[in-house]
């Protein structure tokens, strides 16, 4: 179960393409593709630094202060988890 001091680790062939409305993960490997809105591409560059998700959520709460942190970590957890179910990064507890 993933918690607020995992790790969190980008698999290393993932594409990152930036368009207007968010951004599309690529895998080349599994041919995997995702969609990311606004505040998924932020997460997603701060997974690039393997971040933790209490440190994701530290960021995240900066920039939406309008969202409550609990609900910002469950949001995190939920996002953080189907990526990995869908392979493009994997997290360490």
């Amino acid at each position: 179960m993933l918690n607020e001091k995992g790790r969190i680790h980008i698999k290393e062939d993932v594409v990152l393409r930036e368009e207007e409305d968010g951004a599309f993960l690529f895998d080349p490997n599994s041919g995997r593709i995702c969609h990311l809105n606004e505040i998924g591409t932020v997460v997603w560059r701060l997974c690039q630094k393997s971040k933790t998700p209490e440190q994701l959520v530290d960021h995240i709460c900066s920039n939406y202060p309008e969202i409550s942190r609990e609900q910002l970590f469950q949001d995190c957890v939920q996002f953080l988890t189907e990526l990995e179910r869908l392979e493009f990064l994997s997290i360490s507890v």
